[in-house]
């Protein structure tokens, strides 16, 4: 509606929120692509899109969101004044990924959630796939993988999901035979404290080696 600028996590913003892995990982190649066509797994409303929409308007662009059916069909009738953006389920996945239709792929803090992540992101890569950007995902720098169960609490809402901490080696495997580290940042300020260990938010770019 345009009341706001964005919005992240269900709180509201009066200013942009942007995302310099996002802007990065889309300015390393986009000298090299006549189009951006950018798959954001996991992104909800196409949230990440619209924090960073007065930098992404003037690249063309499209943005194809994956999410559950119906948050499709609901984000769907909502933004459809936006040519640039496309929802599809999981199950219209197969089709986007035989026929390469994207050249970068946004993890935005999704990565974490899922039940089987690496097996994921084994499916996404293809041999056009020019860039991954991974935003806001908990990195153990020293030992294992760790399976836990994060709780929500209000000001955002009250639930509870599992999540994982990701042994930072073993996320960089699933990338490394054909990408190279572009960026990477921690941010000190957000430290996961749980039994036994703790995980900090890193972001990360990779760029398809030449």
């Amino acid at each position: 509606s345009g009341e706001f600028k964005c919005e992240r996590d269900t709180f509201l913003f009066d200013h942009f929120q942007y995302s310099l892995p996002l802007l990065l990982g889309i300015n390393f190649i986009q000298q090299n692509e006549k189009r951006i066509s950018l798959l954001d797994f996991g992104g909800s409303f196409a949230s990440g899109y619209f924090r960073n929409f007065d930098v992404l308007k003037q690249f063309d662009l499209l943005w194809t969101v994956v999410e559950q059916p119906n948050l499709v069909e609901r984000a769907s009738s909502m933004t459809g004044n936006f040519s640039e953006l496309c929802f599809k389920t999981e199950n219209e996945l197969n089709d986007l990924i035989s026929e390469m239709k994207y050249n970068v792929v946004l993890f935005g803090s999704c990565l974490q959630f899922l039940e089987n992540p690496k097996q994921t992101v084994a499916k996404l890569l293809h041999n056009e796939l020019q860039a991954v950007i991974i935003e806001r995902t908990p990195i153990i720098q020293d030992g294992i993988s760790r399976l836990t169960v994060q709780q929500i609490r209000e000001p955002i809402y009250e639930s509870s999901y599992p999540a994982w901490h990701f042994a930072e080696n073993e996320l960089m495997s699933w990338f490394t035979d054909d990408f190279d580290l572009r960026y990477k940042f921690n941010g000190p300020h957000i430290i996961n404290k749980c039994d036994g260990f703790h995980s900090q938010l890193e972001d990360y770019v990779f760029t398809r080696k030449k």
